[in-house]
């Protein structure tokens, strides 16, 4: 992937209305450059990326994308509980015995 897309993948997710400054910044910090190097970079005017810097934002953007996979996770296995939960309240057919042994073996997969 070309690293100026790296970049732009790392700002995400923007707000409507952001400024490319505050974007490239939020970029340059999570990467560990300076301003002014992600800004080159980002706008393709560097004329060379070090090795160094692609290993930075490579590793910073998989470190989001880790970060981004347990947040996604850790909220389906919220809603999944409400649900539960609101069909225990709802249903007076529901199999509370199955579902208790599949919770169980959803928390112990944890």
């Amino acid at each position: 992937m070309d690293v100026a897309k790296q970049l732009q993948e790392l700002s995400e997710p923007r707000i409507r209305g952001e400024k490319m400054v505050s974007i490239i910044e939020r970029s340059a910090r999570l990467a560990g450059l300076s301003y002014s190097r992600c800004y080159e970079i980002w706008y393709r005017r560097a004329r060379r990326i070090e090795p160094a810097e692609v290993a930075r934002i490579s590793e910073a953007l998989e470190q989001k994308n880790r970060l981004d996979a347990r947040n996604e996770l850790s909220q389906l296995r919220l809603r999944l509980a409400r649900l539960e939960s609101l069909l225990v309240q709802t249903d007076p057919n529901f199999h509370r015995p199955t579902t208790d042994l599949v919770g169980q073996q959803l928390r112990r997969s944890r």
